[in-house]
């Protein structure tokens, strides 16, 4: 039995597929782009302006070309890193726009997206890692503006940066395609990859809920589709809102929209490594606010696992999420749930894996460090009891025997491996807490940041690969980096 079983059960997968392929057959969607209106009407679809209908024998043919797993290739690694079959990758938060700064939410500033690269960085969870966006974009050229924090992230990042990507706000909606591709064709050269043969590059689309593909974002899937990157797709449905008042129909109508996007990209390129997604959440009707730290998102974790296991696709789902606003009670409890769901039901690519708060918009460097120590509890749980023979220590019992003590000499190997040894949590005797200042979590949690952000030192890139990239990097960023 499959993990996501615990929640959903196949034959309910499979109904959710087929009310997907009523919606594609007999509502269709709203795809806003001419060129792939006429690549899907070429393949059977019925299309009536931008409205389009997917008959189930293009979603079946589509299907049967999906790939369950592909390498992900970078100069960082010595070897690949494989996304699909429970890889259980993790990155950072990102694209929020707020700091949660001891206590009080203020806007990002570049200072702020430095140490949150810096952090993500040196952090012993994450496997990739990404930078925000500029703030600050005085002195910045129209290139730096595009290409700027793509190519910081690959310079600076010891890990893979492989979700670095073009800036492409405020760029009109008919450059997008050739400016994303020569942002692609400029990471394939800095990481000395030519022609299609090896993924470097995920790229993201997101739909446009309810039942609609944006034109900028189908731009992006041609430049991603046609030079054989990766590309992970991901709606975000709101309840009562956006979505059905209900999770199955709610997962349905997202479902149809991953289908829709997943057929164009396989006619763009049969080829193409497609990460399946779904992030979406709850409503909270008394603000009229997009929730992820509920059950219901957690849930949508199991769904996501469950239609990826159908189509055999890698999946992307879940992540360190929560809608508080501080790292407090509120968002220890509701990441801990994300991040047990996320990694109990499989999910191969993570993203906000630590940090988020306020529903994707803030990040809290002390949350980063809590929800490293909830990954690191969570696959712990997934690790179970080993009962192998040597485990039973049986020499240890009987040198021991009764009313004796297993404490002597150096902490064993075997304890270091079987038993969670928490950073940061207190785990004192109340009075020696106490004596010792009554030090609070968070305190804890926010010394160790600067510790971390300070002992990052920035990789050695230089010659002909630092050419190729040097002209697009911000001053202020090779200053202050």
């Amino acid at each position: 039995m499959k993990n996501y079983e615990k929640y959903i059960s196949k034959s309910a997968i499979e109904k959710i597929h087929e009310k997907s392929l009523y919606i594609l057959e007999n509502i269709g969607v709203q795809v806003e782009h001419d060129k792939a209106c006429a690549l899907l009407k070429q393949h059977g679809a019925q299309v009536e302006g931008h409205l389009v209908r997917l008959s189930a024998e293009m979603v079946d043919a589509a299907l049967a070309l999906a790939k369950p797993t592909f390498d992900l290739y970078s100069s960082t690694l010595d070897k690949p890193l494989t996304v699909g079959g429970g890889s259980s990758l993790v990155g950072p938060a990102s694209s929020n726009i707020y700091i949660n700064d001891d206590g009080y939410i203020r806007k990002m500033d570049d200072h702020d997206v430095i140490r949150q690269f810096k952090l993500s960085d040196t952090s012993p969870v994450t496997d990739f890692n990404s930078i925000n966006f500029t703030v600050d974009h005085t002195h910045m050229s129209d290139d730096q503006l595009k290409y700027g924090n793509m190519v910081t992230a690959l310079k600076y990042s010891h890990k893979p940066a492989c979700t670095a990507r073009p800036n492409m706000f405020n760029v009109p909606e008919e450059q997008i395609y050739s400016e994303y591709k020569r942002g692609i064709d400029l990471f394939k050269a800095f990481e000395g990859i030519e022609g299609n043969e090896k993924i470097v590059h995920v790229g993201l689309m997101n739909t446009l809920t309810p039942l609609a593909l944006h034109g900028g974002q189908i731009d992006m899937a041609y430049a991603i589709c046609e030079a054989g990157q990766a590309i992970w797709l991901a709606p975000c449905g709101m309840p009562l809102m956006t979505a059905p008042a209900s999770i199955a129909g709610m997962m349905a109508m997202t479902n149809a929209e991953v289908l829709m996007g997943y057929v164009l990209c396989k006619l763009i390129n049969p080829d193409c490594a497609f990460i399946y997604g779904n992030t979406s959440g709850s409503t909270d009707m008394r603000a009229v606010q997009l929730t992820i730290g509920t059950p219901e998102t957690a849930l949508v974790c199991y769904v996501t696992a469950g239609l990826a296991d159908y189509y055999h696709l890698p999946f992307r789902t879940g992540g360190g999420l929560s809608d508080a606003k501080d790292c407090d009670i509120q968002a220890g409890m509701e990441s801990m749930m994300m991040i047990e769901a996320s990694v109990d039901c499989g999910a191969d690519f993570i993203h906000h894996g630590c940090g988020t708060i306020g529903a994707f918009n803030v990040i809290s460097f002390e949350k980063f460090l809590m929800d490293e120590e909830a990954y690191t509890m969570a696959r712990r749980m997934q690790h179970g009891v080993n009962c192998e023979d040597k485990l039973f220590l049986m020499k240890d019992i009987e040198k021991t025997g009764p009313r004796g003590t297993f404490l002597s000499g150096r902490t064993p190997k075997t304890y270091r491996q079987e038993f969670f040894m928490s950073k940061y949590m207190n785990k004192e005797d109340p009075n020696q807490w106490q004596n010792a200042g009554s030090k609070s979590v968070r305190s804890v949690l926010k010394e160790a940041v600067e510790t971390r952000i300070a002992a990052y030192t920035a990789p050695d890139i230089s010659g002909d690969r630092l050419k190729i990239i040097e002209a697009y990097l911000p001053d202020s960023y090779k200053e202050s980096i």
